[in-house]
């Protein structure tokens, strides 16, 4: 496959993948509504303290991404985050470990979780605030109109690196594989920042809950590269969130609190900084179906974690199987 225009939508690690693959032999062009790149992988800066409030960490298990981690890692670009780990079941630990970084490292990037992103992105053709609102097939040709009403034409291939809830409000009615996209089920997530005047003394740097609106304890100032300024990220349960999405972020803020005191004895008056994100599309359940989608006769195509289930490694992965059935 040369000499083809090809659109992708999203700049998350599956369409810089993809991205990636077929950039050498074809004019390629990303296209991503934030103002920068890199999807869930997100870091938030603020004051003296960042807040990894996406993918907290990544591992590798395939052949393929163990190998572009260790390009990554050799450059700089990732790290080993050493965590101390623990179980914690009904606001107690259960059980406490250090992680097998020699085994199965768990990576972040450096200084910041998009910076991998960054990493992949060098050399592509980025049109970042650019929301894509309406994809046209006509002619054997895609168009792509914005919210702005900006127009790009003229592409031979479209590809959708975007959560499956976002892509179905662009794909067309007689996309070959429209009701398979139409039964994913993304999960959302709330995630709270928070920085403190001081450090507290917690025996753990990462904690999986149980049994808890909470599903995931970290502190981010644990990990190299960031501030030393103490900063913790709090993530809500999948299911917590989905019977919660619509209400107040003020009120779904003070119950995560609520509930993190209940596990870690804290004084509220020593936080220095408080955020909540909303992630209406944060997870994806295990999947055993294809682990992407080509419509050979629109020349539209979809990939992401979602395929798989909702890991960095599985973005990647996605994108990889794009590939293949592209070329064929």
């Amino acid at each position: 496959m040369r000499n083809q225009k090809i659109a992708i939508i999203g700049a998350g690690i599956a369409g810089l993948t993809i991205a990636n693959k077929l950039a050498a032999k074809n004019e390629v062009i990303i296209f991503d509504k934030s103002r920068g790149i890199g999807g869930r992988m997100a870091t938030r800066r603020v004051e003296n303290y960042h807040f990894d409030h996406g993918a907290q960490f990544f591992t590798a298990k395939s052949d393929e991404f163990k190998e572009f981690c260790q390009t990554a890692y050799q450059q700089g670009i990732i790290d080993i985050w050493d965590a101390r780990f623990c179980e914690i079941v009904d606001n107690k630990i259960t059980r406490k470990w250090q992680f097998n970084n020699e085994e199965n490292p768990h990576y972040v990037a450096l200084p910041q979780m998009n910076n991998l992103c960054k990493f992949m992105a060098k050399n592509l053709d980025l049109r970042l605030k650019e929301q894509i609102s309406k994809i046209d097939f006509r002619n054997q040709k895609w168009a792509l109109k914005t919210i702005e009403d900006k127009v790009f034409s003229d592409f031979d291939y479209v590809i959708l690196a975007i959560p499956s809830h976002q892509a179905l409000n662009l794909l067309p009615e007689n996309f070959k594989y429209l009701q398979i996209i139409k039964d994913v089920q993304m999960l959302p997530c709330f995630s709270l920042m928070l920085g403190f005047k001081e450090d507290l003394d917690l025996d753990f740097d990462a904690a999986l809950v149980k049994e808890s609106v909470i599903s995931w304890i970290s502190v981010n100032s644990s990990k190299k590269s960031r501030p030393e300024n103490f900063s913790m990220l709090i993530n809500s349960s999948n299911d917590w969130a989905k019977e919660n999405l619509e209400d107040d972020l003020e009120l779904i803020q003070q119950k995560l609190l609520k509930q993190l005191q209940k596990i870690i004895d804290f004084d509220q008056n020593k936080i220095d900084y408080v955020n909540i994100h909303r992630w209406r599309y944060a997870n994806a359940k295990l999947r055993e179906a294809e682990k992407s989608l080509f419509d050979q006769n629109l020349n539209l195509a979809l990939c992401g974690d979602y395929f798989i289930s909702g890991r960095v490694e599985n973005a990647f992965l996605s994108a990889l199987d794009l590939h293949k059935k592209i070329l064929k």
